[in-house]
């Protein structure tokens, strides 16, 4: 059966589209989906969006805001076929140094944000019955490390969601990946932690180097792919060996 070029394309929508994991998630989408692009930054949302994309500024720590983006996205675009939440924000300080605002900002983008779009994911009215919830988590979640305890502790919170949300929602899928240390900009924005130094150490010390943003790109489309139909309430773990 050929595809029928008018037919609507399937519906990706992207919570922290911007840069990263996001971005590059959004230009591999964008070759077989009409993609829906929400983040804080539009600058770059427009030239990611393109002629199959469209870009929304909405702020992930106002759960009001990311529940009626995702709405409109839904209204304008149709139902979510595949739904990714990659928003996150990684603090480094010891706990006794964290105030309670920055607790609750790390815990708001890295936990309630992925709380709050799930729970749109969950609605019949927003997603298909065979959609996909992919959220991006991290090794810190069950290796915690002095320094990111608030971040560690919301990404163990993501996972549990991840579980939970498959077993509440099938036949519709939720996965996670866990990447280990990544070059992302976020990353790149603790210069005086993350250095050549460090990522000499952690290339030579680590059975497989450093993974890419690529290879976990790559994951992601595998398991919102037909190909991983029973893999579900899983968040797998990809950084080249770091957690051996």
């Amino acid at each position: 059966m050929t595809e029928d070029p008018g037919a609507p394309r399937p519906h990706a929508l992207i919570v922290g589209a911007s840069s990263g994991i996001g971005a590059a998630l959004a230009g591999r989408l964008a070759a077989d989906h009409h993609v829906s692009l929400l983040a804080r930054r539009t600058g770059r949302l427009e030239a990611l969006a393109g002629a199959n994309g469209t870009a929304y500024a909405c702020d992930v720590g106002d759960s009001e805001a990311l529940t009626e983006t995702i709405k409109a996205a839904v209204a304008a675009n149709g139902k979510i076929d595949r739904f990714v939440y990659c928003a996150g924000r990684q603090l480094i300080k010891p706990l006794r140094a964290v105030s309670a605002a920055d607790m609750a900002d790390v815990v708001n983008v890295n936990l309630t944000g992925a709380l709050v779009s799930a729970a749109a994911f969950a609605s019949p009215r927003n997603a298909h019955g065979d959609s996909v919830f992919c959220a991006i988590s991290s090794i810190a979640a069950q290796r915690p490390e002095p320094g990111i305890l608030a971040y560690s502790a919301a990404k163990a919170g993501l996972d549990a969601l991840i579980h939970g949300l498959a077993r509440e929602c099938a036949p519709k899928r939720a996965v996670g990946i866990a990447p280990g240390w990544l070059d992302t900009e976020m990353t790149q924005a603790q210069p005086h932690v993350y250095n050549a130094e460090f990522r000499e150490k952690l290339a030579a010390s680590t059975p497989r180097g450093i993974a890419t943003v690529t290879e976990v790109v790559d994951l992601a489309m595998f398991l919102m792919s037909d190909a991983a139909r029973s893999i579900t309430g899983q968040t797998v773990t990809i950084d080249a060996g770091a957690s051996l």
